[in-house]
């Protein structure tokens, strides 16, 4: 599964790559290089690049039409594997946004009630017992979100599943928090999350803080006075 998801990560990022697969399957028309660079407006090698990239991660093949004397031309074709699509289209971030512009209107009540839905999503998800942020995070980038962690604590969301409705409705970055703070609950790490903001155009940041037990805080006070 893991494999599947980096292959159609690394396929539909790209917004121009993305755009010329959509149009395979909207009609599922063989095309040349010319072809594609005509409809998408790029430049036959751009094109071409996309392609052979497509070609590799499995979603095209290629044939052969007689062009040139001599010389073949090279006809890309959907490979025959099946593939997930919605047709018709389904709109769901529109529900999304619209779901958390109201909760965002309800202020601070809204906000903890979506941090709240992110915390027990993903504490039903989590890997107890996970040593670190990086095995924690695991169910998540299972789906196709991607992260980097500094020592710092901070996580960078480099691939953020809900990147397009947290543009337009930022309270969904709480709804992530939640998720990311529930996938630490039954690990040896206490911690709580904290919200960034919009950092990229692929998603946000959330700094990792420690939660500090009344039993540490009696030991910190013994040793400041120890001093």
């Amino acid at each position: 599964m893991a494999g599947d998801m980096e292959r159609a990560l690394g396929a539909l990022r790209d917004f121009t790559r993305r755009d010329i697969l959509l149009r395979f399957y909207a009609d599922r028309k063989p095309r040349s290089v010319e072809d594609v660079a005509r409809e998408s407006g790029v430049h036959r090698s751009v094109a071409f690049e996309h392609l052979e990239r497509l070609v590799a991660l499995g979603y095209l093949e290629v044939a052969h039409r007689r062009g040139l004397p001599g010389k073949p031309a090279k006809i890309y074709k959907l490979t025959g594997g099946p593939v997930q699509i919605s047709h018709p289209m389904r709109r769901y971030d529109i529900v999304a946004e619209s779901l958390a512009r109201a909760f965002d209107e309800l202020g601070d009540v809204g906000s903890h009630a979506v941090r709240r839905a992110g915390r027990n999503f993903g504490e039903a998800i989590s890997l107890p017992g996970a040593k670190s942020p990086v095995a924690a995070l695991e169910p998540m980038q299972e789906m196709g979100a991607e992260y980097d962690t500094d020592r710092t604590g901070i996580i960078h969301c480099t691939n953020c599943l809900f990147a397009e409705v947290c543009r337009r409705a930022p309270v969904i970055c709480r709804f992530h928090a939640g998720i990311i703070e529930g996938l630490f609950l039954h690990t040896e790490m206490n911690v709580s999350v904290k919200a960034l903001g919009f950092r990229d155009p692929y998603g946000c940041a959330y700094m990792l803080q420690e939660n500090i037990l009344p039993e540490n805080i009696l030991g910190r006070e013994l040793e400041a006075q120890a001093q």
